[in-house]
């Protein structure tokens, strides 16, 4: 009997750890019907739809300050604590969290109040969360996942009592910002140029980045509060680290003596707010000088102008801290991501994306319009151009090139510290012959499979591999050589459908230019003969360090996949063609002109 109670205690009390680590820790409640809660803050995020909640304010700080540090769960993230997060479509989400600072020990000591964690989805195994926590702000997260970008965020400004939950897309970005890339050492952008990007992910990158502000955004941001000002930087970059971990695997982590140039309450103030060369030189110098050119690898300034300006390939170079982002509103993602990850973008290597033929970016203009990727100009180029109103939080593969190159063998390896992940990459396979011929006008999918050794969740991406001369997104139809095809994002399965299938069931562009909302831009087919390239990018969203593989003349090995648009006649149904009606239980007559496929170069005996 003395050794069954002995098993007995020992099986209870295992059962009581594991239930302590496992439980659902769930720290809000729904605000009630109406989504009204009593604040007296400003409220800065107002999205178009949101869910309302209250948080029990101690429980979770409490639970937060005792979650372990990611250096002691590096391979075991499995058995984290768990939390339960309220998200816009009424549901709660679990994820496996943990600390993980973006900030040196120096800093935080000096800051013990504010921390930042990071997770990984249980529900959606493809999400990735960062989040903060502070008295000045309160709780602040940003889910990463192709099912949909959620942020939850403080109801009112200094409100840490209740929040909201709300998708990307339904907080519209309303700003027109400017942004200006400086090509100290320019090199080559050209398709036939830029050598392929390395696989990312094994390793973590880390960086060391001194973030000054002025008075100005202090101001803005925090009125003027000094502890406050440091929480606001450290939300955005928590959230610019989240995006650059998964797709870049590259930290940010703010320096020691950052607060040395956080410029609050009046205090003299090197910079003038207003964004130029100018000011990137004065960063460049003040940095220098208040922090030393040893001790930091990227430096950024924030103001509350409405610009953007960097320095191309600075990371680790002379012109390091030359870079520069302002906004009217600077806290959410439209600054975070939609400005200063790109600002950032282009320290680290990043041209612009675009082919817009207002605002085109010569060399690198892969994609549709004004773009839809951190290094495009999603929102901000001329109305006609725009394809969506904000950026999604994903590079496209030429960035992934530059990047890719600039941080593994350029100017920016000489200075990142390289962590070993445990991460397996996702090994690819094209499942669609390539070289294939279609008739012109006449959509088709692409598909492709992948696996991975670690059992993350894998996600793809094909994206047009066309370059050409600036010019509007749907004059590319006629075009041999501009890109037809918009970047979306990531699916879950290998298989995209060109153009997406809601832009051919709008009969687009056969009706009126869509809605920069209805996600109808940004796809044509070519009226032309032409070749068409892709590139498929697999990402395993891990959290902490995403692993990141291009197939199609990236880092696995396989050629640009090509599909050749030939002759003069689409593929198409004639009958019937629109506005039948036909009665239930009855055969209809479908006939269709087959484009001479049955003939080479198709050589297609069936159609389904």
């Amino acid at each position: 009997m003395r050794k069954i109670y002995k098993f007995s205690l020992f099986t209870l009390l295992l059962i009581t750890l594991t239930n302590a680590v496992f439980a659902q820790n769930s720290f809000f409640q729904d605000a009630g019907e109406n989504n009204s809660v009593q604040t007296t803050g400003e409220r800065v995020i107002i999205p178009q739809k949101f869910r309302t909640s209250t948080m029990d304010v101690a429980a979770m700080r409490n639970f937060l300050w005792a979650l372990p540090s990611e250096n002691s769960i590096l391979y075991n993230r499995g058995n984290t604590p768990i939390i339960s997060l309220p998200m816009p479509d009424g549901s709660m989400a679990r994820f496996h969290v943990w600390e993980s600072s973006i900030q040196e020990p120096g800093l935080e000591a000096k800051f013990p109040e504010i921390k930042t964690f990071a997770g990984q989805g249980i529900d959606d195994p493809y999400a990735t969360i960062r989040f903060d926590y502070n008295p000045y702000f309160g709780f602040s997260a940003q889910v990463l996942s192709p099912n949909g970008r959620i942020y939850i965020d403080a109801y009112a400004r200094r409100d840490i009592n209740n929040y909201i939950s709300y998708y990307q897309r339904d907080n519209r970005r309303r700003s027109d910002f400017v942004c200006t890339v400086v090509d100290e050492n320019p090199i080559e952008e050209s398709q036939n140029i830029v050598n392929a990007g390395p696989c990312l992910g094994t390793n973590l990158r880390t960086y060391r980045l001194a973030v000054a502000c002025t008075n100005e955004y202090s101001v803005a941001v925090a009125g003027g509060n000094a502890a406050a000002t440091h929480a606001a930087i450290v939300t955005s970059v928590n959230r610019i680290t989240g995006v650059y971990e998964v797709e870049l695997a590259i930290r940010l982590v703010l320096i020691a003596n950052n607060d040395l140039i956080e410029y609050t309450n009046g205090e003299p103030d090197p910079y003038v707010n207003t964004i130029n060369t100018a000011l990137l030189n004065a960063n460049q110098t003040n940095i220098d000088n208040v922090i030393g050119f040893a001790n930091y690898d990227i430096g950024h300034v924030f103001t509350s102008d409405n610009n953007g300006l960097a320095q191309l390939n600075a990371v680790c170079g002379s012109g390091k801290a030359r870079g520069a982002t302002g906004a009217p509103v600077l806290i959410g993602d439209g600054f975070d991501i939609d400005y200063v990850a790109h600002e950032m973008g282009h320290q680290f290597g990043g041209n612009h994306t675009f082919n817009s033929n207002n605002c085109a970016s010569a060399g690198g203009s892969y994609e549709p319009g004004g773009g839809t990727t951190i290094m495009a100009y999603a929102g901000i180029c001329s109305a006609n151009e725009n394809i969506q109103p904000n950026s999604d939080p994903i590079f496209h593969a030429i960035s992934f090139d530059q990047i890719g190159n600039f941080v593994s063998t350029g100017g920016g390896a000489s200075c990142a510290v390289l962590t070993a992940t445990g991460n397996t990459l996702p090994v690819v396979t094209i499942n669609t012959t390539n070289n294939l011929s279609i008739p012109i006008n006449t959509p088709f999918v692409l598909d492709a499979s992948a696996t991975d050794a670690n059992g993350d969740a894998i996600t793809y991406n094909w994206e047009g591999w066309d370059v050409g001369a600036a010019g509007t997104w749907t004059s590319a139809a006629t075009s041999t050589t501009r890109p037809l095809f918009r970047t979306r994002v990531s699916k879950l399965t290998g298989s995209r459908t060109f153009p997406d299938i809601r832009v051919i069931a709008a009969n687009y562009p056969g009706v009126a230019a869509p809605s920069v909302m209805d996600g109808l831009r940004g796809e044509v087919l070519p009226q032309v003969a032409r070749a068409m390239k892709f590139r498929l990018t697999v990402r395993d969203n891990r959290a902490g360090g995403g692993g990141i593989v291009s197939a199609g003349d990236g880092c696995q090995s396989t050629p640009i996949f090509q599909v050749n648009a030939v002759g003069t006649t689409p593929f198409a149904v004639t009958a019937p063609n629109g506005g039948e009606n036909y009665p239930g239980g009855t055969s209809q007559t479908i006939t269709w002109n087959n484009a001479g496929t049955t003939a080479a170069p198709f050589n297609v005996a069936n159609v389904r």
